[in-house]
């Protein structure tokens, strides 16, 4: 077992020491970190050679090749990326300035260095060469290894560091996601020759990157091994334009009448595959002989729809190796190698294999009988062994629970790609809170404290979903068009700083409630059972913040008191304090990765999000403001276009709404919601925003926050043909959204119902009903009921408090304006509010609503002493400006963006300086919306 020294220097990233296996079994090179550098990859690569473990050198000899062909086709602006995405919109501007987008990445690959690019091309061929021999002797004894030429090729690639610098190596999903074996090549390569599909050659195999760059030079050394001569070995990342050399290769092929063909893991929709697949061909190839070698995550022997009409020979996945694995025999004698001293009496499979779970591990669940050779004891164990990826790759999840023993179940040993420990029972019910939150905080201090990273590598992974990057992808959104453009020069510098972890660690990457389990061997104990699953997933937001793992904690139905308490206890383990910064933008990114894992639904993914948002911004204006005394009289604020906007993808409130709220609050005044959006929005943004209570549903539903009632205000006949309506709707194929109960919202193709809708569904014409139809959706409502009926039974419910000010921007809206003592319209109002005579205010949207409330209070919301907002960290008016874009509109967007572009120049220079940019320091600022 390694001593302390060495498992910390594996577990800070280096990965130059190979340790011995802790409990039995081969050694393996065993590392915590997945993420590595060429310079870091080297020096194991020596050690797996020299101690003839193939399986780890191919591991990463294959990673080298990988780096150095990823650098070949370097893209460091992202251009090819920004090029794909302007190409793919139907405007011709966008389309445009996609083409000047490619023409500039070719541009800068014609000004590389000529001493580079061969350098480059020598470095490839060596690590081609090695990569080959290697995966020659992972397949084993049908394979001549030159064990003295492994060794002489070793020093070709020793220029490859220097080569491609701090690149980071991708990990491969087929060894890491899924329970792909080498053996597995192999079968394919069994397959293809079977199917005489590779009867004239040359041949060709390419593999789509990243997994390509792993799975092909297995398939190739299957094909040399049982007599194919001729076969090349080329990658390939959808979207790259081939190197000429590569173009030559396949242009050869083409002219001789060979074949290609293409390896990946396994598809979901295939595009990739046939992205690759089309790039063979355009390159001379006949698509003819284009043969796809895939596995399958499926039982079927079907591609998926995408790759249907090509040539394909598949592996359905009962024929991968994983399933010999799992089966009863052979677990019991591994679980006999791995545990000498133990005697394997019965081994019994208690279910069968579950699976492709979420990130495609397969498992199974065992009950074996042990007998302890030197005490004579017998024992019955509850045995799991679950995919954990292949070599050191999975060997990962041994060095990880090594460290971390009182967190995760016993672990017996690691053999095959499978990881074996024992099974642990459901918790016994619903843990409260308070202890939840204890238990998080606690492990992943442990983590913190026990697997330490060298470095935040994430700043280096552009374009490869880390945490910030997702984040700054998603706010982004607020510059339109220019989404890439603002992403890549201001909005991600901007959170890459932010999210800057001060002290880096390995995280968790799944640690939802649903992973916690009891043991019964341990009394108290509460351990986590995917504490090697979440990391370094092909689904992970990559991050080195225990905080990111923190937001996951919460779940998709968090409460604030969950959230409030897990900031606290973390704080209280580890003695950081958890700003509202990261808070917020860790949770954003959760939620992308909720719905990326198919945890959530887009909507719920936005609802998460707003929540996030709301939670934020409350913190920030609404903490001083005192609560609304009874009686206090009434301001009604319409969501959609007043409080709200959606142009993040999901309708959210902004700095300016939420000033408008703190201010109408201090100054004594009980800000109430009315709106045609559902109970639970009301119910969300009531609770976020200390309101007092709410309209719903254009008026069916009233809702009183201070003790959570609901009244509806809908007769039980008008009910029963809402009812009517719905099932009508749906039966006629309209998508109906369940969230709405008290009025029925439905689309089409996620727009508003066609005019012939009436014919399909008559009843949408029976006079006690009202169709609105809105931007992106029809509402049928009750046509006696309106917002105003809903904010009088409201203001009976509170103490029969007068409305003062209304703000709405739609007809649907004129009722309440109409019964208020001051009605104003922002002004993006509709022309049927215009035409009614209501008075607009001279900007538009959340800033409309800010003069509103001027109107009412005699002064601009935060420009008096009481309802002046705190000064804002550097921190908070880096977030707060970047949430402040659309407040008004689209007439705000310049001065803001220049706001934010200051902001991130600032940054950079301060970069360029040494020193901590300012969005990282404690400075403070004043931040107000603007005054035009």
């Amino acid at each position: 077992m390694p001593d302390r020294a060495t498992v910390d220097q594996l577990s800070c990233g280096s990965s130059a020491a190979a340790a011995p296996f802790p409990s039995g079994g081969s050694p393996g090179l065993q590392v915590t970190d997945l993420l590595m550098t060429a310079e870091r990859m080297m020096p194991a690569l020596s050690r797996c050679i020299a101690s003839r473990d193939w399986l780890d050198a191919f591991l990463l000899s294959a990673g080298l090749l990988q780096l150095v062909e990823d650098r070949m086709h370097d893209d460091p602006l992202q251009l090819r990326r920004a090029a794909v995405y302007l190409r793919s919109r139907s405007s011709p501007p966008r389309h445009w300035a996609g083409t000047l987008a490619e023409t500039a990445a070719t541009g800068g690959r014609l000004l590389e260095r000529p001493s580079t690019t061969a350098a480059l091309t020598a470095a490839r061929r060596a690590t081609a060469r090695l990569t080959l021999q290697l995966a020659a002797a992972v397949q084993g004894p049908r394979h001549r290894v030159d064990r003295a030429g492994i060794d002489r090729m070793l020093t070709g690639v020793v220029q490859v560091p220097t080569l491609v610098g701090d690149d980071v190596v991708r990990i491969p999903a087929c060894f890491r996601d899924f329970d792909l074996h080498p053996d597995d090549m192999d079968w394919l390569g069994r397959k293809l020759l079977a199917e005489r599909v590779l009867e004239a050659e040359p041949t060709c195999v390419v593999g789509v990157r990243t997994s390509g760059s792993y799975l092909a030079p297995l398939l190739v050394a299957s094909l040399r091994a049982r007599g194919v001569r001729h076969v090349e070995l080329l990658t390939h990342r959808p979207g790259q334009r081939w190197r000429r050399f590569e173009r030559n290769v396949l242009r050869a092929i083409g002219s001789a009448g060979g074949t290609v063909v293409i390896v990946d893991d396994p598809p979901v929709t295939g595009r990739s595959v046939a992205a690759t697949a089309d790039a063979v061909t355009a390159a001379g190839v006949p698509a003819a002989r284009v043969v796809l070698a895939l596995p399958l995550a499926a039982e079927t022997d079907t591609v998926p729809p995408f790759l249907r009409g090509r040539p394909s020979v598949v592996q359905p996945r009962s024929a991968l190796t994983v399933h010999r694995h799992l089966d009863t025999d052979h677990v019991a004698g591994e679980l006999a190698r791995l545990r000498p001293r133990w005697r394997v009496d019965a081994c019994r499979r208690r279910a069968e294999p579950t699976g492709p779970a979420p990130r495609g591990h397969l498992s199974g669940r065992y009950s074996v009988d042990v007998t302890d050779r030197v005490t004579g004891r017998p024992e019955r164990i509850d045995l799991v062994v679950e995919g954990a990826g292949s070599g050191y790759l999975g060997r990962r999840a041994v060095a990880v629970a090594e460290q971390l023993p009182d967190w995760v179940p016993q672990v017996f040993g690691f053999s095959d790609g499978l990881l074996y420990r024992a099974g642990l029972p459901q918790l016994p019910g619903p843990v409260d809170e308070a202890t939840y939150a204890d238990r998080v905080a606690g492990y992943l201090a442990a983590r913190r404290t026990r697997l330490p990273a060298a470095e935040d590598l994430t700043p280096r992974l552009s374009g490869r979903g880390p945490a910030w990057e997702v984040v700054a992808r998603e706010l982004s959104r607020l510059f339109g068009p220019l989404a890439p453009v603002a992403q890549a020069t201001v909005v991600g510098p901007l959170v890459s700083a932010l999210l800057r972890s001060p002290r880096p660690s390995v995280v968790d990457g799944a640690t939802m409630s649903r992973t916690w389990y009891t043991d019964p061997s341990r009394p108290g104990a509460v351990l986590t059972v995917d504490f090697h699953e979440g990391a370094f997933s092909h689904l992970e937001t990559y991050s080195y913040d225990p905080v990111s793992d923190l937001a996951a904690a919460l779940g998709t139905a968090p409460s604030a008191t969950l959230a409030r308490r897990l900031r606290a206890s973390y704080s209280r383990f580890t003695g950081d304090e958890v700003d509202d910064e990261r808070w917020l933008l860790y949770r954003l990114a959760q939620a992308f990765h909720a719905l990326r894992a198919g945890e959530v639904d887009p909507a719920r993914a936005g609802d998460l999000c707003a929540d996030a948002v709301h939670e934020y911004l409350a913190g920030h204006y609404l903490a001083a403001a005192p609560p609304p005394t009874s009686g206090a009289p009434l301001c009604a604020v319409d969501l959609d276009g007043v409080l709200e906007t959606d142009r993040l993808g999901y309708p959210a409130a902004g700095p300016a709404g939420v000033l408008a709220l703190a201010a109408l609050r201090t100054h004594g005044y009980a800000p109430v919601l009315a709106t045609g959006r559902s109970l639970g929005d009301v119910r969300d943004r009531c609770a976020a925003f200390g309101l007092v209570g709410g309209v719903a549903e254009y008026g069916a539903a009233v809702y009183d926050a201070r003790d959570g009632t609901v009244e509806d205000l809908r007769s039980t006949e008008e009910r029963l043909l809402l009812e009517r309506v719905r099932s009508g709707l749906g039966q006629a194929g309209y998508d109906v959204d369940t969230r709405h109960r008290y009025c029925v919202r439905a689309r089409l193709n996620g727009r508003r119902l066609p005019e012939d809708a009436v014919l399909a569904v008559p009843l949408l014409t029976d006079p006690r009903l009202h169709v609105v139809h809105g931007q992106s959706q029809t509402d049928v409502t009750v046509g006696r009921l309106d917002k105003a009926e809903g904010l009088r039974a409201l203001a009976l419910r509170l103490d029969g408090a007068e409305v003062v000010l209304a703000v709405g921007d739609s007809a649907a809206d004129l009722p309440m304006l109409s019964m208020a003592r001051i009605a104003r319209a922002p002004h993006n109002a509709d022309a049927a509010v215009r035409a009614a005579g209501v008075r607009l205010t001279r900007r538009a949207y959340r800033l409309g609503l800010l003069d509103a409330c001027a109107d009412l209070l005699g002064h601009a919301p935060g420009r008096c002493p009481a309802c002046r907002p705190p000064s804002a960290a550097e921190r908070a008016g880096a977030i707060l400006t970047l949430l402040a874009l659309h407040d008004g509109g689209v007439r705000t967007v310049p001065a803001q963006s220049l706001r934010v572009a200051v902001r991130g120049a600032r940054d950079i220079v301060d970069s360029l300086r040494g020193r901590q940019p300012p969005a990282y320091r404690g400075g403070r600022v004043d931040h107000r919306p603007l005054r035009g």
